[in-house]
């Protein structure tokens, strides 16, 4: 086999594994605070898809542009479902928190049907789908803009709230009650304020993911839960739920091993190496690679 393909196929691997990245940041905030599994997540980074088409359909705006805006209106409105449905369940068992989530999920693929129809649609940026074309090992590598910037994204999201967690009042708030809900309580943190902002965050980043992502995918009212879902817990739980860093670790170490995959046993054979990588951590690394720390 040639080295420039072997080489092409990891990096695309590599890519993807940054765009995984970007997708389990949210959810992974969201677990390693409140402890809670977010069910809807993928519906929050599929809403994030469907409002850059709007601002580039209705607007003209690109979706690079209009996704920090997208990532507040997704924040006010996690915040909103985390107040009015989850924070009335913290106190009771966690299947019901789960189940609340299952709620929302499903509501947010109904509106997002209703008001946008269950067909595939697109952001046709004109140079969505342009590539970076590097010479390497006497063949062309080529890469995709898209991709390379939600890479580069999920890189620096990771890197900010790495600090932010560390050096901020807010992030400290957070690392607390993670670890002790009761005694951050006891030193004055306000852990309802903390859950609030978390999950508003967690759904903002999902949405943000979404934006990124919207000029390079076809987008209908469940892409979210068909193409990202179940490989998001995986990296969670490989790189440890609550880390950022272990979620750009696990992305990464996702994305190279299906392209491994792909490449070793066909394309359909992708997904396979996703849950056999899944079996093998809860085997041997149940609390993941950094063994539960937040980060």
């Amino acid at each position: 086999m040639e080295l420039d393909l072997i080489a092409q196929i990891l990096l695309l691997g590599l890519l993807q594994g940054g765009v995984y990245a970007l997708v389990a940041c949210g959810l992974t905030l969201i677990y390693g605070v409140m402890k809670i599994v977010n069910f809807a997540h993928a519906e929050f980074l599929t809403l994030g898809m469907y409002l850059a088409l709007v601002a580039f359909e209705q607007f003209g705006l690109n979706p690079y542009v209009v996704a920090p805006v997208i990532f507040g209106l997704v924040c006010v409105l996690g915040a909103a479902f985390q107040h009015i449905t989850i924070r009335p369940a913290l106190k009771h068992p966690q299947i019901n928190q789960m189940l609340i989530t299952i709620g929302i999920s499903t509501l947010l693929v109904g509106l997002i049907q209703l008001v946008w129809g269950p067909n595939n649609q697109v952001v046709r940026l004109p140079w969505a789908r342009n590539t970076l074309d590097i010479e390497m090992f006497g063949g062309e590598i080529s890469l995709s803009y898209a991709r390379l910037i939600a890479f580069g994204v999920a890189i620096a999201i990771a890197a900010v709230a790495w600090w932010a967690l560390r050096h901020t009042r807010m992030g400290m708030g957070m690392r607390a009650a993670s670890q002790n809900p009761f005694a951050a309580q006891l030193m004055g943190i306000d852990v309802s304020r903390i859950n609030l902002v978390t999950f508003g965050v967690g759904a903002g980043l999902a949405a943000l993911a979404g934006a990124l992502i919207s000029p390079a995918f076809f987008m209908n009212p469940t892409f979210g839960k068909e193409y990202f879902l179940l490989t998001a817990f995986v990296i969670v739980v490989l790189g440890t739920m609550g880390n950022f860093a272990g979620a750009l670790i696990g992305g990464l170490v996702i994305g190279i091993a299906e392209a491994i995959g792909g490449l070793l046993l066909g394309p359909a054979m992708r997904p396979m190496v996703s849950l056999s990588v899944f079996v093998i951590v809860l085997l041997f690394l149940p609390r993941g690679i950094f063994k539960g720390r937040l980060t």
